[in-house]
């Protein structure tokens, strides 16, 4: 008796399940976002720089530096002394609390998701699975990148 009972072998040329990948791409993305941006949010809170400035942006910039990312001020930006034109500065840090729960989040559902697609896997749906969450990923990213512009 085999311990593999009910399992279908890998058919070579069936159709992957689009439906299901990209909702679960989805799902996955969406869910490691917004614990990203709510650590990020927290964070911010508990240091009182909301304060400073806007939330929203500095959540989506915060966000960003936590995918690897860097943040460039601009406008009137004095520091060490120089002001204005001769000041240029970046900032390069990775908040590393946000990167991990982004991390968690993104693979636990990710591998939640490969549950229900069965035991045995075609490695072409695996590679679409994970290219699907990885292409979604990069342009969440850039959504935020791009919402993460404002005057502080």
């Amino acid at each position: 008796m085999s311990a593999a009972t009910g399992v279908e072998p890998t058919r070579h040329g069936a159709r992957l399940p689009w439906g299901d990948i990209l909702l679960s791409a989805i799902a996955a993305v969406s869910w490691a976002l917004m614990g990203m941006a709510g650590t990020a949010a927290l964070g911010l809170h508990l240091l009182e720089a909301d304060a400073a400035g806007s939330l929203g942006p500095m959540t989506a910039a915060v966000v960003a530096l936590g995918a690897g990312g860097s943040v460039s001020p601009s406008g009137d930006v004095s520091a060490f002394g120089l002001k204005g034109a001769e000041a240029h500065t970046a900032i390069e840090i990775t908040p590393l609390g946000v990167s991990l729960v982004g991390a968690l989040l993104l693979s636990w559902f990710f591998l939640r998701s490969l549950r229900t697609a069965g035991v045995v896997i075609a490695p072409s749906e695996l590679l679409a699975r994970a290219g699907a969450v990885v292409v979604l990923f990069v342009a969440t990213l850039g959504g935020l990148a791009w919402a993460g512009h404002d005057v502080i």
